[in-house]
């Protein structure tokens, strides 16, 4: 009834529905929720600002799909009046549409959906898609009432939430199936797609309309034509399609990208695993398939194209190991359990590898068993931790050798943390009963010293510094060692101190040591001292001084608190005529790398003299080359007295027994002195008989006179030797003929010769070289030695003769004097030669003693030999001139 007229009983208007348009929505309905479908996996798969762009995206596109199924669905009832649509309401039901699948969309990308998630997303998502159909049909302009059956649309809400929970389940599900079209997913987006339109048309059969003579407010609203309804399917498909399209083009690259990383994580994979050695495999027993990868292949060093099997393993495993790794293998296929195990490889080549292998059991579905793993090359550890191990045992050993033991120990607490085998042997502990504690440590330090040891631990904890000290050690057994102890600080990044590492040295036998080296130098140094002997140690090349001792010091008369003096100062400090010859002595041993000996004098500043003798011995490096010489040089001042002392009374002695034996040839020297003066005596009377005559002989009284004058000087040649054995004074060394030395001493003894009947006979060599040597001395000799063959001779019976004879050889001259006298005295050959042995009543001791003196000081020799069948030989031998003169 119309209102205003009259009262007429309402009519409801009879619709119907297009069923093209209606199985249109439904297929909109099922498009719509596939994609649904493909655009959580979208969001799912998505993150951060991309995840919100496609929840915002998808929502718009899933909103438009649902929308546009009501919307077609709302224009598949056909009402017999004219129907228009208020554009801005139905804008606000599509706002409603993308809301409720910006929930949905929002809850089903979750990582888990629980009954609550699930629940509430339901809610939220019916009451918008039954907000979006209530909105919708509030949207329409038409002459009538519109009646809505309570019951019905309780239903259709129920059903919105119902069908929303079914959509996010299935869409929760479904949303990771990536292959093809996804059988799953198709299935679910037509039971999706089919009932979300049940709700639809629920909530269309809960309204009825009544004709109404109100006018109709058609501001704003639109009718919908048959080509409308066409653009709304369009536009429709292509944003559903765009979207799809969209999801597609972003899944292809999502799956490139994929592959992408998949290959590169398996190059990464690949090179890791060769880099640390290890490849990995696959094991199904059941079927005894091996799946090898690359670096499996070359660990055991098969060619890539060679198929893996157990038997190709085998193959490669020591001959000592394979009854372990064949009982692994079975031990596994039986149990099915994890298994780990270590073996060797024998490879090729011959070289050993050392691999270690870690299995995990898989089991699928249908209960066949699989094992994937690692086999890792640890060859380079073994060998690694064999060589630590050795390392370790050197140490160990270099510790124990040296009595030097390592430790650690926590600075905070003071808890020890590690002690080597020798720290525990060095400091007296039981490794059996385990590490002390410090104070325990600290009871066994020498009382006197505990106090420094635990200031100086508790100041290196606050200060953190390196220490080194010096302590005493009591042993159980009563025994005190001295140790040395060495501390270093160990930081953390942060620069906190974490602990003290060091080393504890038994230093008790170098003490002891050093204490007896101190001992020896003190002892050294007195012995020097007393000696006048100074040490030093002579750098060549760089032509200065590394050690000079003290006593050098006081020999030279340097300061030691001026330090060193230079090579200057010390050439300046020897005597000026001796320097030439020291440094040629020096020069000639650096240029033959040999020792040297040199006497010199050096001068004081005051102008004190004294002599010292060096001696140097050379230092070569391991190459041969002179590096440095080291000597002493002792001041021989007094042994130059006493020697000069000596060499004076040896003069004397010497004198006085020329004059001894002078005296004892008293007879022989007038005989010889009164032979030459009575033959002059007689000549001079001759010559004056010449001369008395009438007629004078002049040529007679001249030839006497001759002779007169002869004789006087043959007497006065005799006085002059017999002075010059007298005389009194220092040697004079000059160039001598020995031929005619032997000469002078025959005539000389001559006259006593004769009157023992010696018969003196000579074999002297001709032009024999000159030596260089004292006359007086020279004669004295062969004086003595000639006296002495005559007493020997003077009282036997039978031949008695002296010969003297001179030869030179070796660079040598020789004289020898032999006579057929007593001999040498039996046993006592090698004492003729000593002082005061004597063999005659008379005798001094020293004749002879005196002689060999006399001739090593010419660098001669003198000695004695026995004559067959008696009788006695001395020889003496003297350098030849150039000899002589060197």
């Amino acid at each position: 009834m119309a209102p205003g007229s009259g009262q007429m009983a309402a009519v409801n208007l009879i619709g119907s529905y297009s069923y093209s348009l209606v199985a249109l929505s439904v297929f909109i309905a099922v498009f719509a929720s596939y994609a649904a479908l493909d655009l959580a996996s979208r969001v799912t798969a998505a993150g951060g600002w991309t995840r919100a762009l496609w929840v915002l995206g998808g929502a718009c596109a899933l909103g438009t799909g649902i929308w546009s199924m009501h919307y077609i669905g709302m224009l598949a009832f056909i009402l017999p009046i004219p129907v228009a649509y208020h554009w801005p309401t139905v804008l606000l039901s599509l706002f409603a549409a993308i809301l409720a699948s910006a929930i949905a969309l929002y809850v089903v990308s979750r990582q888990k959906m629980g009954v609550f998630q699930a629940v509430a997303g339901s809610v939220l998502m019916g009451a918008g898609i039954a907000g979006m159909h209530y909105i919708g049909m509030a949207a329409m302009r038409l002459p009538a009432t519109c009646h809505f059956n309570s019951s019905l649309v309780v239903l259709s809400v129920a059903f919105a939430v119902l069908i929303s929970l079914a959509a996010l389940w299935i869409t929760f599900h479904f949303r990771d199936e990536k292959t093809g079209l996804g059988r799953k997913k198709l299935a679910g987006a037509v039971v999706m797609g089919a009932a979300i339109p049940v709700m639809h048309y629920t909530g269309m059969a809960a309204a009825s309309f009544t004709p109404s003579d109100m006018p109709v407010d058609l501001s704003h609203a639109v009718s919908i034509s048959a080509l409308g309804i066409g653009g709304i399917v369009a536009v429709t498909f292509l944003v559903l399609g765009l979207a799809l399209l969209t999801s597609w083009v972003d899944r292809r690259f999502a799956v490139q990208i994929f592959e992408l990383q998949q290959r590169r994580s398996e190059a990464y994979l690949a090179e890791a695993q060769r880099l640390s050695h290890t490849g990995s495999f696959g094991w199904k027993p059941s079927t005894g398939e091996l799946i090898w990868s690359e670096e499996t292949f070359r660990v055991f060093q098969y060619d890539r194209t060679a198929t893996p099997t157990m038997e190709l393993i085998l193959l490669r495993v020591h001959p000592e190991d394979v009854a372990l790794v064949k009982q692994t293998i079975e031990r596994a296929t039986q149990d099915g359990k994890n298994f780990e195990h270590e073996h060797r490889l024998l490879m090729p080549d011959g070289s050993i590898k050392y691999v270690h292998v870690v299995a995990h059991a898989l089991g699928d579905e249908s209960g066949t068993l699989e094992f994937v793993g690692a086999v890792m090359d640890v060859t380079a550890a073994r060998q690694a931790e064999k060589t630590l191990r050795e390392s370790e045992a050197y140490l160990a050993e270099a510790q124990k050798l040296s009595h030097t033991g390592s430790w650690a120990r926590v600075s905070a607490t003071g808890e020890m943390r590690y002690w080597s085998a020798e720290c525990y042997r060095v400091l007296g502990f039981d490794p059996h009963d385990g590490l002390p504690r410090f104070e325990t440590f600290l009871q066994r330090v020498h009382p006197d010293d505990q106090a420094k040891i635990r200031e100086l631990s508790a100041a290196a904890g606050r200060a953190k510094f390196d220490y080194e000290t010096d302590y005493r050690i009591v042993h159980p057994g009563g025994e005190i060692r001295d140790i040395h102890v060495v501390a270093h600080p160990v930081f953390n990044p942060s620069g906190d101190l974490v602990e003290y590492v060091g080393t504890v040295m038994d230093v008790t036998e170098r003490r002891r040591s050093e204490e007896k080296l101190l001992q020896s130098e003190a002892y050294l140094a007195e012995a020097q001292k007393l000696t006048h002997t100074g040490s030093w140690v002579w750098e060549v090349e760089e032509r200065r001084a590394s050690h000079l001792s003290e006593e050098w010091y006081r020999v030279y008369g340097f300061d030691p608190k001026e330090g060193m003096p230079t090579w200057e100062q010390q050439l300046e400090r020897i005597h000026p005529d001796d320097r030439t010859r020291r440094q040629q002595a020096i020069d000639q041993a650096i240029n033959e790398k040999s020792d040297y000996e040199v006497e010199y004098r050096i001068l004081f500043p005051g102008g004190a003299v004294r002599y010292l003798r060096t001696v140097g011995h050379p230092v070569l490096n391991a190459s041969g080359d002179l590096v440095q010489f080291v000597g002493s040089s002792t001041d021989i001042t007094e042994r130059k007295q006493a020697e000069e002392a000596l060499h004076q009374a040896q003069t004397d002695v010497a004198r006085i027994n020329r004059i001894t034996t002078m005296g004892e040839l008293t007879a022989s020297l007038a005989h010889e002195v009164k032979q030459p003066i009575a033959a002059a005596v007689t000549d001079a009377n001759t010559c004056v008989r010449w001369l008395s005559r009438d007629n004078p002989e002049l040529e007679e009284a001249r030839e006497a006179a001759s002779r007169v004058v002869k004789d006087a000087t043959r007497a006065a040649e005799i006085m002059t030797r017999v002075r010059q054995l007298f005389r009194k004074g220092t040697p004079e060394q000059a160039l001598l003929d020995v031929n005619e030395i032997i000469r002078e001493m025959i005539v000389l003894l001559g006259s006593d010769a004769t009157r023992y009947e010696v018969s003196i006979q000579t074999e002297l060599a001709k032009d024999l070289p000159k030596v260089m040597g004292d006359r007086v001395q020279l004669q004295q000799v062969l004086m003595n030695l000639m006296t002495n063959s005559i007493d020997a001779m003077k009282d036997l019976d039978g031949t008695r003769e002296l010969i003297i004879s001179s030869q030179a050889e070796d660079g040598h001259l020789m004289i020898s004097v032999s006579d057929t006298g007593v001999g040498l005295p039996p046993q006592q050959a090698d004492q003729i030669f000593d002082a005061f042995f004597t063999t005659k009543p008379q005798g001094t001791g020293m004749g002879l003693r005196i002689s060999r003196s006399i001739v090593e000081s010419h660098g001669g020799r003198l000695w004695a030999a026995a004559n067959s069948p008696r009788g006695a030989s001395f020889h003496l031998t003297l350098p030849i001139e150039a000899e002589a003169g060197e």
